[in-house]
């Protein structure tokens, strides 16, 4: 089936960036602690948010698609041993440092100061990546077990017609609502995202919700420009968990997240920011090796859409929600309650972790962006693998590093 492509300038990725970057500062992604939280299971925001968003926006793409709207399609190959090592890598890296390779520029934007370590790494891990790349064992990692760029079915959307796949997203989208509706949103309650919006306020006065609350718009405000009792502070108890755990406007913000990302992938490419690592990388010191080559044959907007993601974050923590912190001294609760409050051992931890995540995004292809979230909303098998991979690594290595340490902001 042949229908309308539009193809935008490279530059359209900057407001691309710009606009998730913005939404998702103010979701709590550019706080390390956030992060941190997600691997120690504590509180499954990114997890809830990404299936709600995900959900509506599948239904979006491939509705548009079936009414004869051509797409940007991009699903990352599913080569099952690199995939899954650089997933392993993924999900150590994101537990000790608390970032994604998109929300060091967040971080950077938000103005704190272990993003100043983090993406140095990163260039580190890129490049770690593009010099093994050039080895036997980097080729038999992307070419054993390899299985192609396939949807969920195991098939290709070459190989699938729009409607087929319009059809395979319905019941896809039920299962991403499904997670959405029945996982808890914390620990150690019951309240689940889509539960609470379409029931309306539940458990207001419950003192556990209630603590909750305080520790989480704590963190989130530490060390910030925000005003003690302010509309900022406000704005982050409302969304914290006050009073049904998702807000409207968290719900509002995951929707908008998955439209941004459709936007993307009709216009002109999917979201991801990890590449932008190998092709610094690429530029700077390493342009004759093989995998440089291709980044630098290959790259699209994505400088320009980390550029809009620092930006669009810049913006909403200085103007929206206050949580600028002017590079003061912030450790995260879960890293400072288990290791201390030294910025030495913060920062090596964030440069250790940088490092594993960007190798292992690159070893992988993709990061939390290129795989996960355009990976949900393409319905990629690869992206769901890595997915699953980042998700298990990630909470295993929690569990051994911090213990059972208190995440509050005042233990």
């Amino acid at each position: 089936m042949s229908g309308l492509l539009i193809t935008a300038p490279q530059w359209v990725g900057i407001l691309v960036g710009f606009t998730i970057g913005g939404l998702a500062e103010a979701w709590g992604i550019a706080n390390p602690e956030s992060i941190i939280r997600l691997t120690r299971w504590i509180d499954r925001l990114f997890v809830t948010c990404i299936s709600l968003g995900g959900a509506f926006a599948v239904l979006l793409l491939y509705g548009l698609y079936a009414l004869g709207i051509d797409m940007h399609f991009s699903l990352k190959p599913l080569y099952f041993y690199g995939v899954g090592l650089g997933g392993i890598l993924f999900g150590i890296g994101l537990a000790l440092s608390g970032y994604f390779p998109g929300s060091e520029w967040m971080a950077l934007g938000e103005g704190r100061r272990d993003a100043l370590f983090a993406i140095p790494a990163g260039l580190l891990g890129a490049a770690s990546w593009t010099a093994l790349y050039q080895t036997s064992a980097g080729q038999w990692l992307v070419d054993q077990a390899n299985v192609g760029s396939v949807i969920i079915t195991g098939r290709t959307i070459a190989q699938t017609s729009p409607l087929t796949l319009f059809l395979t997203a319905i019941p896809y989208a039920l299962v991403l609502f499904a997670i959405a509706y029945f996982l808890p949103r914390f620990r150690k309650t019951k309240h689940s995202c889509l539960v609470a919006f379409v029931k309306g306020s539940c458990d207001e006065d419950n003192p556990q919700l209630h603590a909750i609350r305080e520790d989480t718009t704590a963190y989130l405000l530490e060390g910030s420009i925000a005003r003690k009792g302010g509309k900022a502070e406000k704005f982050a108890r409302a969304l914290s968990s006050e009073p049904n755990v998702y807000s409207p406007v968290l719900v509002a913000i995951a929707v908008l997240v998955g439209v941004a990302v459709v936007l993307g992938i009709m216009l002109h490419q999917i979201f991801g920011e990890s590449t932008t690592y190998s092709w610094v990388v690429a530029v700077l010191i390493m342009p004759t090796y093989k995998y440089s080559v291709g980044v630098l044959t290959h790259i699209g907007w994505e400088p320009f859409s980390d550029i809009g993601t620092f930006l669009g974050a810049f913006f909403s923590a200085v103007v929206v929600t206050k949580r600028f912190t002017a590079f003061r001294k912030v450790v995260p609760p879960s890293w400072r309650n288990r290791f201390g409050n030294e910025d030495w051992k913060r920062a090596i931890g964030v440069f250790v972790g940088s490092y594993l995540m960007l190798f292992g995004a690159r070893m992988a292809d993709g990061c939390a962006s290129g795989h996960i979230l355009s990976g949900v909303v393409q319905m990629a098998a690869s992206g769901l693998y890595f997915g699953v991979v980042v998700m298990i690594a990630g909470v295993v290595t929690a569990k051994i590093v911090y213990g059972n340490v208190s995440e509050k902001v005042n233990p």
